[in-house]
C-alpha cells in the first residue's frame, strides 16, 4: 500500500512540474529564428500586418491628393483673378461713361474748388477721391476758389476747367482720382501705331497729290485758332513727297503737347515721362490716355 501511494505522489509531482514548464514556455517571446506566417496565407490572420498596411495606404492617397488640390487652388485663383479684372473693367467703363455725359448749365461764384468737385460728382453720379499727394504738395482745394459758368460741356471737361493748373486727375475703376499734375500722368499707356501709309511714296500722276501741309492746314482751318493741335507749322515732307519717320515724330511732338493740354504728358526731350520710338514702320508711344487720343487723331489726318 505504501508503495502505491508513493507512486501516485510521484506522478502528481511530475505533472505539476510539466504544467509549470508549459506556463513559463508560453510567457517566453518567440524564438528569433522562428518563421512568421506569411501575410495573406489562407486560414491564418496577421493582426500586425493589417495595422501596418493602413498608414502606408493613407500616405499613398495623401500624396496623390496633393497635386489635385494644388491644381484646384490654381484654378480657383485664376477664376478669382478673371472675375476681379472683369469687375474693374466694368467699373472703369461705367466711370468713363459718367464723365463723358453732358451736364446742365451751372454757375459758380467764389466757390471752393473742393465743393465744386463734390457737387459735380454728386450730380454726375461718380465718386471723387482726393490723393494725399495734394496735401504733401501744399495744395488745399478747400481754400482755393473758382468763378465760372459751365454750359454745353461734359463732366470731364468741367473737371478739367475747375482744377487749378498744378492739379490733374485720372479716371480709375469706379472713381476719379484728383492728384498733382505730375502724378496724373502716370502710369503711362504704351501703344503702337502703323505709319506705313504715311511713309508710302506718292505716285506721280495727274490730279490731287497728298501733301502733309495741306491736310494739316485743312485740319487747322476748322478749329478757329488752331483746333486741337495748335497753330504750329508742320514739318515738310522730303523731296520725293514722302513723310519720313523723323518728320512724323517731329509733327507729333509739336502738335501733341503738354502746353496745349495739361492732360498730355511732356515728352522725354522736355524732361517728361512720355516717349516715342520708330521701329519697322510703326511708332511705339508711351503717353497718357488723352495723349494717345491726340496722336491717333493726328495720324488719321496725315494718312
Amino acid at each position: 500500500m505504501k508503495l502505491v501511494i508513493a507512486v501516485v505522489l510521484g506522478l502528481v509531482v511530475a505533472a505539476a512540474g510539466a504544467a509549470a514548464v508549459a506556463v513559463e514556455t508560453s510567457k517566453m517571446p518567440a524564438a528569433t529564428g522562428a518563421a512568421a506566417p506569411a501575410a495573406g496565407t489562407p486560414g491564418m490572420s496577421t493582426p500586425g500586418a493589417a495595422a501596418g498596411t493602413a498608414p502606408a495606404a493613407a500616405i499613398v492617397r495623401d500624396t496623390a491628393a496633393k497635386p489635385a488640390d494644388a491644381a484646384a487652388q490654381r484654378a480657383a485663383a485664376e477664376l478669382k483673378a478673371r472675375q476681379e479684372a472683369l469687375r474693374k473693367a466694368q467699373d472703369l467703363a461705367r466711370t468713363r461713361r459718367a464723365m463723358a455725359a453732358a451736364r446742365a448749365p451751372v454757375n459758380f461764384e467764389n466757390a471752393a474748388v473742393r465743393d465744386v468737385l463734390a457737387y459735380l460728382a454728386e450730380v454726375g453720379k461718380f465718386s471723387i477721391v482726393f490723393d494725399n499727394a495734394l496735401q504733401e504738395a501744399g495744395i488745399d482745394l478747400a481754400v482755393r476758389t473758382v468763378t465760372l459758368r459751365l454750359t454745353g460741356m461734359t463732366y470731364e471737361e468741367a473737371l478739367n476747367l475747375v482744377l487749378p493748373k498744378e492739379c490733374g486727375y485720372r479716371i480709375e475703376a469706379g472713381f476719379v482720382l484728383v492728384t498733382t499734375l505730375e502724378k496724373s500722368w502716370v502710369p503711362l499707356k504704351t501703344a503702337t501705331y502703323s505709319i506705313q501709309l504715311a511713309l508710302a511714296e506718292v505716285p506721280d500722276f495727274e490730279g490731287p497729290r497728298f501733301e502733309v501741309n495741306t491736310v494739316l492746314a485743312q485740319t487747322r482751318a476748322g478749329g478757329g485758332g488752331g483746333g486741337l493741335f495748335g497753330t504750329t507749322t508742320a514739318a515738310q515732307p522730303d523731296e520725293k513727297g514722302r513723310a519720313t519717320p523723323e518728320r512724323i515724330i517731329e509733327m507729333i511732338k509739336k502738335f501733341v503737347r503738354n502746353q496745349n493740354d495739361r492732360r498730355v504728358a511732356p515728352w522725354d526731350d522736355e524732361g517728361g515721362p512720355a516717349t516715342i520710338q520708330h521701329l519697322g514702320g510703326r511708332l511705339i508711344i508711351s503717353q497718357t490716355e488723352h495723349g494717345h487720343r491726340a496722336v491717333a487723331k493726328l495720324l488719321a489726318a496725315i494718312e
